[in-house]
């Protein structure tokens, strides 16, 4: 049985991350305001890379490229979610598991290996496409994701199924989910909790 967990927001506290590179960027007085109109840029829109931005906020601001060794330094295993880790070390063993992330991908190459769980997964996917457009059978796999919109889309493409992280400090939270029956969980604990991987399982013996 194969299980696709998303990222940032399900694994990653990507919400934090972000939050430290304003609170870098504040010491070299460069507003979050004006952080915000850079990522709507075609520049930013396209790659969508912390690096990129630093590059192009070093060139508009002339200020010294020490800043990206200071950037480099939010990467960190830390923002792990702390109930991540039992529940890869747990179903591992049993299935297989997929990283299925989007984004750009040297970016999310970064984040991944500075998360340090790329040896829970069997195999890992980042795409700057739809997810749910992907060489994969949807119609054999279960597919863990924290953003409503991402898990309409697989519905879309038949996925046999779907669980939500639905954690109470993610920016998706507040967004209600179009698909009636859809578990939702607040975190991973509470999914090992529930037996609902084991219960799907049965299935596949």
């Amino acid at each position: 049985m194969k299980i696709y967990i998303d990222f940032d927001g399900t694994l990653f506290d990507s919400t934090i991350q972000y939050q430290r590179l304003i609170n870098i960027l504040k010491k070299y007085n460069i507003s979050e305001d004006y952080i915000k109109t850079l990522m709507k840029e075609d520049f930013y829109k396209k790659e969508k890379s912390y690096d990129i931005l630093a590059t192009k906020i070093i060139e508009e601001k002339k200020i010294n490229s020490h800043i990206q060794k200071e950037i480099n330094s939010i990467y960190t295993k830390d923002l792990v979610y702390p109930d991540v880790i039992p529940f890869l070390e747990k179903y591992s063993k049993k299935y297989d598991l997929i990283l299925l992330t989007l984004g750009n991908i040297q970016h999310q190459e970064k984040k991944i290996k500075s998360s340090e769980l790329k040896k829970y997964f069997k195999d890992i996917i980042i795409t700057d496409k739809d997810k749910s457009k992907l060489n994969i059978d949807y119609t054999k796999g279960i597919f863990i994701d924290n953003n409503p919109k991402e898990l309409e889309k697989f519905y879309n493409s038949k996925a046999a199924h779907l669980i939500r992280i639905k954690r109470n400090i993610d920016k998706y939270s507040k967004i209600p989910l179009n698909i009636e029956n859809i578990p939702e969980f607040k975190n991973f604990e509470e999914l090992t909790k529930n037996n609902y991987i084991e219960k799907i399982g049965e299935n596949y013996e």
